[in-house]
């Protein structure tokens, strides 16, 4: 048994990776502020101990991970002191991934909801070993798979060498770090590169153009130009249906409990990975048509007459992507944003894009921007997108339950990467025990 400390347990990588080495049967401790996050129930219920940072935590006999926010932490002083076997998330996640059979998601959007689908999918039949970019993570001795999401952010999945790579699509972002949409490119493509096999969104242009001809690879789209491909796409209110085709015959009819044609691309993703691993189609059908959403995808509550959503969309596509998908099960609702950009880079690169895309709903309130610890550049706030977005209110106190709570028979969408989930869970405290703030 090793013994292994996480500085920053409570992100969403790392907790995950922290769930999977518990589930292998070693020592897992970490430190993290005080403040309860979403990934924190997973590893309570591994019982993993979590404390305040002080280098006391550190001693010579851990292997220490360090999440990317903690480089300057004391406890990694203290760990470099002591002469501690160190890593990074990234890297350790590489080393790791090298002792399986290994399926690596990226993308700029989908990963997690991918990497879940593959996960539950694969899991039917076996216990398997995996890591969601949710808080997510499991181990099994036994398996030799192991699925887990790959982040493009500061090039970090290049400490990958998956079997099989799975890129959802190619989208600027990360403008703190990227360059532009050529520099976002070339990161992917020295990704697929590294991987013996490549699964990919062929209807993506940006994608495609990168894809070396001589790599074994398989593309799924909604074209039938593609080797997967859907096709007589509708939905009602549970369900979005489709029809599979792989190499232009005919499969079958696809349901799944997502909407938005993103999530018909994701579902593919998911396909094409699961029948290049044997999967049973019948098996693969029945795990999508029962798919259990990932923390903060879309995720549901119903109070009362209204219907509140958390989701995780930060980029515009994505705002765009989870407002088609709240259209198209609730097409005769009104619609209400209450958004939290994420970082001060972001928020001045895509300025004019978050407006259109916010723009599209009945009313929008904004919170303050949730600031990255790494940004120095703060020559924006919320009121400058405030000013271009279409009947567009500034909430930052807790006033925002009672206006909320004003907008009855309405769908509510919490949105954004930071702790704009923490309002989320007060708000639904608030109105099922008809608390008044």
């Amino acid at each position: 048994m090793l013994k292994y400390h996480f500085i920053g347990i409570k992100g969403a990588g790392m907790s995950s990776l922290a769930c999977l080495l518990s589930d292998y049967g070693h020592f897992v401790q970490g430190s993290d502020v005080k403040e309860e996050f979403f990934t924190s129930k997973n590893l309570e219920l591994r019982k993993i101990n979590i404390y305040p940072f002080n280098e006391e935590n550190i001693n010579k006999e851990l292997i220490v991970i360090v999440g990317n926010a903690f480089i300057d932490n004391v406890e990694h002083q203290k760990a470099k002191e002591l002469g501690c076997e160190i890593y990074t998330y990234y890297e350790f996640l590489g080393k790791l991934s090298k002792k399986f059979y290994s399926i690596a998601v990226s993308g700029s959007h989908g990963k997690t909801t991918t990497t879940n689908l593959i996960r539950q999918i694969l899991s039917k039949n076996e216990k398997i070993n995996y890591l969601i970019g949710d808080g997510q993570g499991g181990g099994n001795h036994e398996s030799e798979l192991f699925v887990f999401e790959a982040c493009e952010y500061l090039r970090h999945f290049l400490h990958y060498f998956p079997d099989i790579a799975v890129v959802t699509n190619i989208d600027y972002d990360h403008p703190d770090y990227y360059k532009d949409i050529l520099d976002v490119q070339s990161a992917f493509k020295q990704f697929i590169i590294q991987s013996d096999m490549v699964v990919y969104n062929g209807d993506d242009e940006l994608l495609k153009e990168i894809i070396p001809d001589n790599k074994n690879k398989t593309s799924y789209g909604l074209k039938s130009t593609n080797d997967y491909y859907a096709e007589n796409i509708s939905n009602d209110h549970h369900y979005t249906y489709y029809d599979l085709y792989i190499k232009n015959k005919f499969i079958g009819k696809i349901k799944i409990p997502l909407f938005g044609i993103h999530s018909i691309y994701n579902s593919l993703a998911s396909i094409v990975t699961s029948t290049l691993l044997n999967q049973n189609m019948e098996d693969i059908k029945e795990c999508i048509a029962n798919f259990e959403r990932s923390k903060r995808r879309f995720e549901e509550h119903t109070v009362d007459n209204q219907v509140i959503i958390s989701d995780y969309a930060h980029h515009p596509k994505e705002i765009k992507a989870t407002i088609e998908a709240v259209n198209a099960k609730y097409p005769f609702k009104k619609k209400v944003i209450y958004f939290q950009p994420h970082t001060y880079t972001r928020t001045i690169t895509f300025l004019k894009d978050f407006a259109e895309a916010l723009s599209l709903v009945d009313k929008v309130y904004l919170r303050e921007i949730f600031s990255s610890a790494r940004e120095t550049n703060k020559t924006i706030s919320v009121n400058d997108l405030a000013k271009i977005v279409n009947d567009c209110e500034v909430i930052n106190d807790i006033s925002y339950i009672e206006t909320l709570k004003s907008h009855e028979k309405s769908v509510i969408i919490f949105m954004g990467a930071g702790d704009i989930d923490k309002y989320c869970m007060i708000y639904l405290d608030s109105i099922k025990n008809n608390n008044n703030f």
